[in-house]
């Protein structure tokens, strides 16, 4: 409690309050950015951290990471352009509900369900963060390899049908983590001769090339943001507290989004898309009026939204207590947290616990700020899809330029950048998944240093390996993700007969 304490004390100094807003205001903009997303957001963003408080700087990309998510439902709500891959969900009845001239009353909805649903998601967060950190402090070396290896194997998950794209592009990753000098014997390995290298991979530069350079380059090609004439955009705030009444109306389904969002958040590299897509599939099929989804059903707008807040909660666990990304943002979070001098892991609620409640209260704040800054700044979100890519496109890779040269004060980490950026182009031109070679150069080092400290210990002895309760669980759990594809295959085959 004394630490839950020192996190509120924390988030509500004036310094923090206004990196909250103004995080919450940066998410909103860049949300509502059809195709830019929270991850794109926050890789841009994190080298302007640098120089700023812990505290501001570690509340400042929560605030952004909450406030992204959120705004990716006001565009799918109006012009059926998703902001966020998350509100793809939303724009199933969001969109049909503003064709009927019910838009103000559908981003009500929004807006209600993705607050409750992001303060259920913070509040579930802040009761398990402390006994899973309690379980953390029973990682050795071994298990936290087992950890590394168990994210490593849900790329499966993540990839979908193309696995075989994905686990080159996973592999890429590892290849580019192995770059750097080896950690047992500090010898260098693939470093081309450049310096920079040898320690470890520059990951914030190589962040911000995938993510934004690359949008970017894609940018630069349109005329304009959305193909489609903002015709629903008239929003008018009477209609806006009717919708927010109308979310009222379904408690049980806020819960439950909010209780599958934060569950499959804990799950490292799941993602809001398919949180999202899983909460709206049960709340179709637990509705009495099935035949009402995809025609403008409230339920179908509180399922993807509650969900996609709570998600942004989740993610915070296997961030936090393992070191483990939840998601590609949550990947570049961790990134904000080691270069603000936090170290996620076993170890965090013991040395930096009001820290990291302090994170997590952020994300519960910027969830309660969504609802009435979100009505307020509706429709001017939506005209920011109007601004033309020639005059966006500069001024974000003017940013890029600026963050990745300020990890190090390194021209190296610049060219570094545009380099990823144009890798990033050609991988999805040639539809390989970027998110598979971003959890591989997280995870890759943290499972072969763990690797070399386990083998050491274990002095050539296999059965070390095996030798504990949690390794055992573990070793379970990575099997289970490894044949889970076979074993669903196999149930369908048999119910087919």
């Amino acid at each position: 409690m004394e630490n839950i304490v020192s996190g509120l004390s924390i988030l509500f100094s004036v310094q923090s309050i206004i990196f909250l807003v103004l995080g919450l205001l940066v998410g909103f903009v860049v949300g509502a950015l059809p195709g830019f997303s929270s991850s794109n957001a926050v890789a841009v963003m994190l080298p302007l951290t640098i120089g700023l408080d812990l505290e501001a700087a570690l509340i400042f990309m929560a605030s952004i990471y909450a406030g992204a998510q959120f705004a990716g439902a006001v565009p799918a709500i109006l012009i059926n352009a998703p902001g966020t891959m998350g509100a793809a969900a939303t724009a199933l009845d969001g969109y049909p509900m503003a064709q009927k001239g019910k838009a103000a009353i559908a981003i009500g909805i929004a807006r209600t369900a993705s607050s409750l649903g992001g303060v259920i998601g913070a509040i579930i967060v802040l009761l398990l963060i402390t006994p899973m950190s309690t379980i953390a402090l029973k990682f050795g070396a071994l298990e936290m390899f087992l950890v590394a290896l168990f994210g490593l194997t849900l790329i499966a998950t993540i990839v979908g049908d193309n696995i075989r794209k994905g686990a080159i592009s996973a592999t890429i990753g590892l290849l580019i983590a192995a770059m750097s000098a080896d950690p047992a014997l500090a010898q260098g390995r693939f470093t081309l001769g450049f310096i920079e290298l040898y320690d470890s991979v520059p990951f914030v530069p190589i962040l911000i090339g995938l993510f934004a350079v690359t949008e970017m380059i894609f940018l630069s090609k349109k005329t304009s943001l959305v193909t489609q004439n903002i015709n629903h955009g008239k929003t008018s705030f009477k209609d806006v507290i009717e919708g927010i009444k109308e979310t009222l109306k379904y408690p049980k389904d806020i819960v439950r989004a909010a209780l599958i969002g934060t569950g499959i958040g804990m799950i490292p590299g799941v993602g809001t898309a398919t949180s999202n897509f899983i909460s709206y599939g049960i709340a179709k099929k637990s509705s009495k009026n099935k035949d009402f989804f995809g025609k403008g059903a409230p339920e179908g707008i509180i399922a993807s939204e509650a969900c996609d807040s709570a998600v942004t909660s989740g993610t915070m666990i296997p961030t936090l207590t393992l070191g483990v990304p939840g998601s590609a943002t949550a990947a570049i979070m961790l990134a904000a947290f080691y270069l603000n001098g936090i170290r996620p892991g076993p170890q965090i609620m013991v040395d930096q616990a009001p820290e990291a409640y302090a994170i997590i209260l952020a994300i519960g704040l910027a969830s309660i700020l969504i609802l009435p800054i979100g009505i307020l700044l509706a429709t001017p979100m939506v005209s920011i899809t109007r601004v033309p890519p020639y005059f966006l496109v500069p001024i974000i890779l003017l940013l890029c330029v600026v963050g990745a040269f300020a990890v190090g004060n390194s021209v190296f980490n610049i060219g570094l950048m545009f380099l990823f950026g144009i890798i990033g182009v050609i991988m999805r031109i040639n539809d390989y998944p970027v998110v598979p070679l971003v959890l591989a150069l997280i995870l890759g080092p943290i499972a072969e240093g763990n690797f070399v400290r386990a083998y050491m210990l274990s002095q050539g002895e296999i059965s070390y390996f095996f030798g504990s309760t949690i390794a055992l669980v573990l070793w379970a759990i990575i099997v289970v993700s490894l044949f889970s594809g076979l074993i669903k295959k196999g149930f369908q085959r048999l119910k087919g007969r």
